[in-house]
């Protein structure tokens, strides 16, 4: 390479340092959460951001359709960005290897290892209920079926 191509390199490196990261406050318009992509509106210019990624990585935040969000761009670049913050989410998903957690407005989904936490604590509870004592007091059965019903309301 020649002086003059090296510097050329050289002040475009320093010109991409000095350039600022670049965010856009914008409002959902829709989302794929299958692609764990959306689509938003730039509140200040008006403009679509398309295929916005929903996390970088084990982390996905699916936005309610209609709210703000904050969106960051990949060096400066409006075509390749993601979503850092939402005022409203339906949905959030964390994975790390195989387990996986999930947070809806209905409860939480726990998986690990192929084994769901609720089914997991379902199925004890279900042989707690048929222990059946001979001598001295039994379980509560109808208490202890209380505690699986209020457990799937936290659990999916």
């Amino acid at each position: 390479m020649n002086a003059i191509g090296e510097f050329n390199n050289l002040m475009a490196e320093k010109m991409k340092k000095s350039q600022p990261i670049q965010t856009a406050f914008a409002v959902v318009k829709e989302v794929d959460w299958g692609k764990k992509t959306m689509t938003a509106t730039g509140v200040v210019d008006d403009l679509d951001y398309y295929d916005v990624l929903l996390g970088l990585g084990e982390i996905y935040t699916k936005p309610k359709t209609g709210s703000r969000c904050l969106i960051g761009m990949i060096n400066n670049q409006g075509n390749n960005s993601f979503l850092i913050w939402s005022e409203e989410a339906e949905e959030w998903m964390h994975k790390v290897g195989d387990a996986e957690m999930e947070m809806k407005d209905d409860g939480f989904v726990v998986k690990a290892q192929g084994e769901s936490l609720k089914k997991v604590l379902n199925d004890f509870i279900d042989e707690v209920n048929k222990i059946i004592v001979v001598n001295g007091t039994t379980i509560n059965v109808p208490a202890v079926t209380a505690i699986k019903q209020r457990l799937n309301k936290i659990l999916i």
